[in-house]
């Protein structure tokens, strides 16, 4: 496992539509629970008209307290979209604003990932933050060592 420098990249607005949960940490975990979303998320990729690219994004939303891993927060397994896509029945539309990111890679098996974010809440650039989110170019490959998770933070103004 490898976790890249920082970097801080300026991003437009990203539409998205996928899968939609509320749960802890500790509750995914243990159930697996946002595997078995992009699982049904790739199963149904192909009924969402306008998607950009193949990349799969999962956007984990905060509550407005002190996270701990058994507080339930919002997961969003979805693929980005170009102007009015269809949304399948039982999916979710959710925007990603446009802005300046710190952006981290992770380098390595999905499995590993815990590291890298125990690294990022070192760098203090994780407190407090109302959302991040996720990047998967290629989500066959995410249980191996060439492996790309790309990990984004909104950074204040």
């Amino acid at each position: 496992m490898q976790t890249e420098q920082v970097q801080t990249v300026q991003l437009n607005e990203k539409k998205l539509v996928g899968l939609s949960v509320t749960v802890s940490l500790n509750q995914d975990l243990e159930h697996g629970i946002v595997v078995n979303l992009r699982e049904q998320l790739l199963s149904k990729r192909s009924e969402m008209t306008n998607r950009v690219d193949d990349g799969i994004y999962l956007i984990q939303v905060y509550p407005d307290c002190e996270w701990t891993e058994d507080v339930p927060f919002e997961s969003i397994v979805a693929v980005e979209v170009s102007g009015d896509a269809h949304v399948p029945d039982g999916f979710v539309q959710h925007t990603i604003p446009a802005g300046d990111y710190a952006k981290f890679t992770h380098r390595g098996p999905e499995s590993e990932l815990g590291e890298t974010y125990d690294a990022i809440r070192e760098t203090g650039i994780a407190a407090l933050r109302p959302f991040d989110f996720e990047y998967w170019a290629d989500s066959c490959v995410l249980d191996q060592e060439e492996s790309t998770i790309d990990i984004y933070l909104p950074l204040e103004a």
